[in-house]
């Protein structure tokens, strides 16, 4: 091979050097891409400047707009180690109470007076069973936008009248509300339930949702299918009991398991401080509920009259029970309840005396024994007592006593027995006694 002329390699050399100059010239990150010094992340972001990144967990200054006119300045941030003013420990604010009491339900109020609830048009058919001064009625009631169909009363004798102790409002089985539509307007208007409670039995659910405050609590039951959404079967208004207070605070009668205080009365004999009290086994709803509730039939009444003793060198002053009679309970052979107690001027000395009137397990609402006492010269005395009454219906009046007795299942007519006062022998004796015809004959 011949070997090329010297002007033909200069002249290739030039076109290789022009071309390298060109992509040079054209691409100049390939340049950059020579081998160069390594450097570490390090060094790299050693010398530049960072940005200032915002954490939740640092304090980070702002610049804030300045306030609005009548917003008060806010304070600077603290300096760094320094508690900030507002990082006090602050006690936790309890749950304020709701503004409306759960005591009201529709047209029913447990708060209205007696005579007002009596009145009710709805109530019309229950008027005679309402006129006892203590008791229980369970009245139907007309269809209304409520959707109630029962009204379970239950109200109790006090100084001013009889007032209400409970209120178990019963719904219509066709047209009883959904739980959740009437849990969500409850608790609008009483906030949210301080009970909820669920249980189960066989393919049935039960629920048990209770709202309360200081003096009132209510209950809404529900009941459904397990598979079923429930339904609301009533919503209870009762009161709750009230401790004892005042010069009652040290008296504890604990008579059987369960006492509650239906009322307690105070009584003054010469000078001297006494406590008449009446209790029962059966809660307000209970009471309200009457025969058809399963604890009616085991309940348990308790009435006493205490005196309260002076303070001596060695003990305080302290209460001391003078009379007291319970019923109810396994060993008690012909099971009673206490029908009615009351304090009042039988005798027209100006001093009070103590009426009770007590009733067998099958006389409803009348009496099958009576007892009234009296206190004279710091002796407990019986004025009455009568025992192995018939279905008697008790009245009192000044100096004298009527007692009215049936004659026979089909009211056959009535025996009244009228016993007066005499003063000599400081008790009531028989006056006379008459027959009654029947009301239709």
């Amino acid at each position: 091979m011949a070997p090329l002329a010297l002007s033909s390699v200069s002249q290739m050399r030039s076109h290789v050097i022009a071309l390298c100059t060109a992509a040079a010239l054209a691409c100049p990150g390939a340049v950059q891409a020579l081998p160069h010094k390594k450097v570490t992340r390090d060094e790299t972001t050693a010398g530049a400047v960072q940005p200032a990144v915002s954490k939740p967990d640092v304090i980070t200054s702002f610049p804030q707009a300045p306030p609005a006119p009548g917003q008060p300045q806010a304070r600077p941030p603290p300096a760094p180690g320094q508690q900030p003013p507002s990082a006090a420990v602050k006690p936790a604010v309890p749950a304020q109470p709701s503004s409306v009491p759960p005591r009201r339900f529709g047209r029913f109020d447990l708060d209205m007076p007696f005579a007002q609830l009596r009145a009710l048009p709805d109530l019309r058919a229950c008027a005679d069973a309402l006129s006892a001064p203590a008791g229980h009625a369970d009245c139907a009631l007309p269809r209304d936008t409520d959707k109630l169909d029962r009204a379970q009363i239950a109200w109790e004798q006090t100084r001013s009248g009889p007032e209400l102790s409970a209120l178990r409002l019963q719904f219509d089985v066709q047209l009883a509300p959904a739980l959740t539509d009437l849990e969500w307007q409850l608790t609008r208007g009483w906030g949210p339930p301080s009970l909820e409670q669920l249980r189960r039995d066989k393919d049935q659910k039960f629920f048990t949702l209770q709202w309360e405050d200081a003096e009132h609590r209510a209950t809404l039951e529900a009941q459904g299918p397990l598979a079923q959404p429930s339904r609301a079967v009533a919503v209870l208004l009762e009161r709750k009991p009230l401790p004892l207070a005042g010069e009652f605070i040290a008296l504890h009668p604990r008579p059987f398991p369960g006492f509650r205080v239906r009322w307690i009365r105070r009584v003054d004999w010469d000078g001297q401080l006494h406590a008449l009290l009446w209790g029962t086994s059966l809660s307000p709803a209970q009471d309200a509920l009457g025969e058809s509730s399963p604890a009616w039939a085991t309940q348990r009444n308790y009435v006493g009259l205490w005196k309260l003793e002076s303070a001596t060198a060695t003990r305080p002053r302290r209460w001391k029970p003078l009379w007291e009679r319970s019923t109810g309970g396994d060993d008690e052979e012909e099971p009673q309840r206490i029908l009615y107690v009351d304090t009042r001027d039988v005798t027209g000395d100006g001093s009070p005396d103590v009426e009770v009137e007590l009733s067998c397990e099958t006389c409803g609402a009348t009496a099958d024994e009576l007892i009234v006492k009296t206190m004279r010269a710091g002796k407990l005395v019986d004025l009455l007592s009568k025992r192995d009454l018939y279905r008697a219906r008790v009245e009192l009046a000044p100096n004298q006593i009527r007692i009215h007795e049936p004659e026979g299942e089909d009211d056959q007519g009535t025996t009244v027995s009228t016993y007066s006062y005499d003063r000599g022998k400081g008790t009531f004796v028989l006056a006379r006694e008459e027959r009654a015809p029947a009301p239709d004959r």
